[in-house]
């Protein structure tokens, strides 16, 4: 293949997805390979016009000895001949694998990437690209196949992913070897693509030239257009998902995730195993260990009656209450505390981040205007006992105009979610409940016309 067909070809194709701008750095990763040897001089030649910077960055695995070595010198030699900037790092796959708990083919992987950025950091970069082609992505879509993956793995690698771009996604292996042979470019066999101790290497080795021989000829062009497709499908389905999610979310902290469950349930399943993933992955960051089963459990979960829980793995606790589904990674823990707050003055309540301001306050100089959802009035010739904040406790009571009620029965009627009951600050006068802080207050201690002294009270949260 021609240099400017193929450059023209390849800059076709940064333009399109805009991958490269005018004055980027980018670090290439070079194995010495000819996928990498070509992505290496494609974008040398192209840097004449656009221009960028490119640093050359090779990862010796140390696994082939004097062959690694002479991997590393030759892409050394290489970037000396085209004046590009070149970076050597050495790791012992072996032990990266026996500390990742991993494959070796995985671990070098993640080692490689780990150095990639790194070196994107210290010499203030903002690429990294990389030589992956049309048969990497077959075989990756073959693999992602056999482990069950849904339409997210099948659509293989991207062509960007973050700051990552790789630029001969589009082109297949045949054309790479070509372009050097037909250019006079070198390049290095690794000797262990040959062996098929790996899986890709098996797939790339043994069941691709069966399929081609017998099934389809064109199977890494049909697979590669597999990925395009279900990428763009993928991507549509997810701006869907993420729209949606901010429908669904209700509250949202470190802690937890709680989503609208009559509206999470209006979706189509498709849409609600994505928003699951979403609200996993900001609650602990990724989807690690969760699998289709967990997400089907969810689901499923979502439909049943309120208290009804799961865990899942890392920690994570699904629970339906009410008209809410409860994602969290640390369940509340039951607060106890019982403070007696003066008449007049202020108290810290740690372990409900509150301050509690009170005063005494002539009825005739009383202004009702001032009160909201944290700030009370209340009659305090009514009071008996002395006035505490706390949590609740056995035979607490809430009065109101038809009547009282026991406090667990008003937490129910107002679907007050279990694990919620026991956190909330109650401001009671021995076992009357003037102020369930937040929610309700108590008809039996309002101002009316015979009230002499109103106690107003302001809660503040501190945390």
């Amino acid at each position: 293949m021609g240099v400017i067909f193929m450059l023209k070809r390849i800059d076709n194709i940064i333009k399109k997805f805009n991958m490269i701008d005018k004055e980027d750095k980018i670090v290439v990763g070079v194995s010495g390979g000819a996928d990498s040897i070509c992505l290496l001089h494609i974008l040398k030649e192209l840097s004449k016009d656009y221009p960028f910077e490119i640093t050359a960055v090779h990862v010796n695995h140390g696994l082939r000895g004097k062959e690694a070595d002479e991997d590393e010198s030759f892409v050394r030699d290489i970037c000396r001949q085209w004046d590009i900037s070149f970076n050597a790092f050495h790791i012992d796959i072996k032990e990266e694998a026996k500390r990742r708990k991993s494959s070796e083919e995985e671990a070098g992987r993640k080692a490689r990437y780990e150095i990639f950025e790194k070196l994107r950091k210290e010499i203030n970069a903002n690429k990294i690209a990389v030589a992956h082609n049309m048969n990497d992505q077959a075989e990756t879509v073959l693999m992602q196949l056999f482990r069950g993956s849904g339409m997210k793995g099948l659509a293989g690698i991207p062509l960007i992913r973050a700051n990552i771009i790789r630029p001969l996604l589009a082109v297949s292996r045949e054309e790479i070897e070509d372009y050097c042979k037909n250019n006079h470019i070198p390049f290095r066999q690794d000797s262990t693509n040959v062996l098929n101790i790996y899986t890709r290497n098996k797939i790339r080795n043994e069941l691709i030239p069966l399929i081609k021989e017998n099934f389809n000829p064109n199977i890494v062009g049909s697979l590669y257009n597999l990925a395009h497709l279900l990428r763009e499908e993928d991507d549509y389905l997810e701006s869907i998902a993420q729209e949606s999610f901010k429908q669904v979310l209700k509250e949202k902290n470190t802690d937890y995730i709680v989503l609208d469950n009559n509206i999470f349930n209006s979706y189509n399943i498709v849409i609600q195993r994505r928003l699951l993933r979403i609200a996993i992955k900001e609650l602990i960051g990724n989807i690690k260990d969760i699998e289709y089963n967990h997400i089907t459990d969810i689901i499923e979960l979502s439909y049943k009656g309120t208290g009804k829980r799961i865990s899942l793995p890392r920690g994570l606790v699904v629970k339906k209450q009410y008209d809410d589904l409860l994602l969290q990674v640390s369940e509340n823990k039951d607060l106890s505390f019982c403070y007696n707050i003066p008449t007049q003055g202020s108290i810290v309540i740690k372990e409900a981040g509150i301050k509690v301001e009170t005063r005494i306050l002539d009825k005739k100089t009383f202004k009702l205007f001032n009160q909201n959802t944290y700030t009370k009035s209340f009659d305090y010739d009514k009071i008996k006992d002395t006035l505490q904040i706390r949590t609740r406790c056995e035979g607490d009571r809430i009065f109101f105009e038809e009547g009282s009620k026991k406090l667990k029965k008003f937490f129910i009627d107002e679907k007050i979610p279990k694990d919620n009951r026991n956190q909330i600050p109650l401001l009671a006068d021995g076992n009357r409940i003037l102020w369930v802080i937040g929610y309700r207050y108590s008809d039996f201690y309002k101002i009316t016309s015979s009230t002499n002294k109103v106690l107003e009270v302001k809660v503040i949260n501190i945390n």
